[in-house]
């Protein structure tokens, strides 16, 4: 009885640390009874059910926190859309360059978008190959810092790969725009004299930056 006793309160620490039945050794489980053999199998049981059913609880949980954080981002973002304050929404327009992969060669067609600050967007890059007058399209991901000093053009999901990227620093021209040209080179994609456009929504451009002037490209 004490011997089974003393196994039914180490049980949980010899699960853990041993991978014979029990965590025990041969010798400890051949010296059991079949009836202390028995109990402990039910314990085991039952020890390895509460593992089941709280990791089961940590991962709902976990599940309903991370649920309630991206419900919660997406609201400020849909709140900055609907009502933009200075500097938390611009907009992005890509002004064309080039885009290859490995041989082959596309035209960047322009296209515009708003950025949220803090937001993370996947677009679409729309191709021209200008040999075969055919179209087609390229996911790369667009971010505008939280801190709204930087947009960032990322070839890859910035979740897996931050490396591949452009970015537009803010340099005290977003309130009536700011024009930049870049280009970006990995191992299998190029872009190349890439032009793009940055403007704050709803900044109020003063009289003295209202002035024409020509494009500078950084």
């Amino acid at each position: 009885m004490k011997t089974w006793l003393l196994l039914l309160v180490i049980l949980p620490l010899l699960v853990a640390c041993a991978s014979n039945p029990l965590g025990m050794s041969d010798e400890q489980w051949k010296s059991l009874t079949p009836s202390e053999r028995k109990a402990l199998l039910l314990e085991q049981q039952k020890y390895n059910e509460q593992q089941r059913l709280q990791r089961m609880k940590a991962d709902a949980e976990a599940r309903q926190q991370q649920h309630e954080a991206e419900m919660a981002e997406r609201q400020r973002i849909n709140s900055i859309y609907q009502n933009p304050m200075h500097g938390d929404l611009v907009i992005v327009n890509l002004f064309g360059g080039e885009y290859q992969y490995g041989k082959h060669k596309k035209r960047i067609l322009e296209d515009g978008y708003q950025l949220a600050r803090g937001e993370i967007k996947a677009i679409k890059l729309r191709l021209k190959d200008p040999k075969k007058d055919h179209y087609s399209s390229e996911t790369v991901y667009l971010q505008y810092t939280y801190i709204g000093n930087a947009v960032y053009l990322y070839l890859d999901n910035p979740k897996y790969n931050v490396n591949a990227r452009i970015a537009l620093l803010k340099n005290g021209q977003w309130r009536c725009g700011a024009h930049y040209k870049k280009d970006l080179k990995t191992s299998s994609k190029k872009l190349q004299n890439i032009k793009l456009f940055v403007k704050e929504v709803g900044s109020n451009c003063g009289h003295s930056q209202l002035i024409e002037r020509k494009k500078i490209y950084r």
